[in-house]
């Protein structure tokens, strides 16, 4: 499926509005924009990667850099309302005129782990072919952007975890997590997992979950004693 319509979100925060301690977001967002892509994971499933995604392709487009969007599995695929779907949203929001097939090459219907969800349909699904299937398909330099999915430990081939192919694609890895009482240990637990498999993490997203945050919670200051990595703080819906 071809991509003839491309839109940029008109809702698309100011860079004033990401809240990052050590630098501003725009300074961070250029050494972002000089890496040869990256792989976006999270702390567990439904922490926000794709919307956190969609927001940061239109910024590095602003950029002028060509993205090759990936997002190699998706489980529970809406073939009925593709427009809802996370391959979609990341397509219309990268470069644009790709073809839906190489963006995800593995659609599948039940809303399960990627293997199980491929089991019933009787396909097996291998980390070396994911990674074969991430790689850009034309000589332009682009900058290579991978969705796993779930979190970094999820299931996401027969073989194999997300943190299994991140390491096959050698990219550098952003985590994502809801920012919530309680993140601070899935998050320090998922940066050692990243650290073991000698990966380097650009960075943590913090994903507003309340529309008030409870009184006295700053999980951006505290990450920020705990890791050594900018800890980012993103707009809310």
């Amino acid at each position: 499926m071809q991509l003839k319509v491309l839109q940029y979100n008109r809702k698309l925060p100011k860079l004033r509005e990401y809240s990052l301690n050590q630098s501003s977001f725009e300074a961070w967002l250029e050494q972002i924009s000089q890496l040869p892509g990256l792989f976006m994971t999270g702390t567990d499933t439904g922490v926000g990667k794709t919307w956190v995604g969609t927001q940061l392709l239109q910024h590095l487009r602003r950029l002028g850099l060509h993205i090759t969007p990936r997002k190699p599995v998706e489980s529970g695929w809406l073939a009925e309302q593709i427009t809802e779907t996370d391959s979609w949203k990341l397509a219309i929001n990268a470069s644009g005129l790709q073809p839906l097939t190489h963006i995800c090459p593995n659609p599948l219907l039940a809303p399960l782990s990627p293997p199980r969800a491929a089991h019933y349909e009787g396909k097996t699904l291998s980390i070396q072919q994911l990674a074969k299937q991430c790689q850009p398909r034309h000589s332009q330099p682009s900058f290579l952007y991978v969705e796993g999915a779930g979190g970094f430990y999820s299931p996401l081939a027969h073989d194999g975890l997300n943190a299994d192919l991140a390491q096959a694609l050698k990219l550098p890895v952003l985590l994502v997590s809801e920012d919530r009482v309680g993140c601070i240990n899935q998050i320090l637990l998922t940066a050692a997992a990243i650290q073991a498999r000698q990966l380097s993490l650009v960075a943590v997203i913090l994903n507003p979950r309340y529309s008030t945050p409870p009184k006295g919670m700053d999980n951006q200051q505290d990450l920020q004693a705990l890791l050594a990595v900018p800890i980012i703080r993103w707009p809310s819906a």
